[in-house]
């Protein structure tokens, strides 16, 4: 396995089946209690219909507060990176040392690892996201891996999984550019890390990157 696939692996597979999961997760939740809730209320005669509508409120309070507390917060060097709004709201962060996934890592992801020299422990990962993520910023770090070999890896990855790109200056930083369905997602290179953010609009995506390292 080249210098480029390995990278390649690490990167999108640490990043999106983590990060993008925490993000999901929030989304989950408060669907997840209204959809629990219907199925109690037909069940109901009217008069007393009222009473289950007067606890929804503080059930959906609590599915919303869950992931606050759930989401990872082991890399907060890399968070701190992170801008505290996003797109006017205050963003929820989430973040992930590699010690915090190195028992449930695959021996490929271990394997990949070991053939650039670095270890699980060498892997940090964050991301900030809209409360509704709308929008989201992140950053991928393999601590000393060389920069044009991540790169490399990274882009060749999403040409192999059939994304295209293109290359801009956004919020003063020179990004690769793939559609992401309801907007578009922006990613540059800096150091040993992968710097990303994605919005609905170019101009929120520039306020975004304007804060970012």
């Amino acid at each position: 396995m080249g210098t480029r696939r390995i990278v390649g692996a690490l990167a999108t597979g640490a990043l999106v089946a983590s990060l993008w999961a925490c993000g999901s997760s929030t989304a989950s939740s408060p669907s997840a209690a209204a959809g629990n809730q219907p199925s109690q209320a037909p069940a109901s005669a009217a008069e007393p219909s009222v009473a289950p509508t007067q606890a929804e409120p503080s059930q959906a309070e609590a599915s919303i507060a869950v992931p606050s507390f759930v989401l990872p917060s082991g890399a907060k060097d890399l968070e701190a990176l992170l801008p505290d709004e996003i797109c006017g709201a205050k963003a929820v962060k989430a973040s992930q040392s590699g010690d915090q996934f190195a028992a449930t890592a695959s021996q490929e992801f271990k394997a990949a690892l070991q053939a650039v020299g670095k270890s699980v422990s060498d892997v940090a990962f964050a991301v900030a996201f809209a409360a509704d993520q709308s929008c989201t910023a992140g950053i991928f770090r393999i601590n000393g891996v060389d920069q044009n070999a991540l790169q490399q890896a990274l882009l060749a990855e999403e040409q192999k999984q059939g994304t295209s790109y293109t290359q801009g200056s956004v919020g003063g930083k020179n990004v690769y550019i793939t559609d992401s369905g309801s907007g578009k997602q922006y990613i540059y290179f800096k150091g040993d890390a992968a710097i990303f953010a994605s919005a609905k609009t170019e101009a929120d995506a520039a306020g975004i990157l304007q804060k970012l390292p």
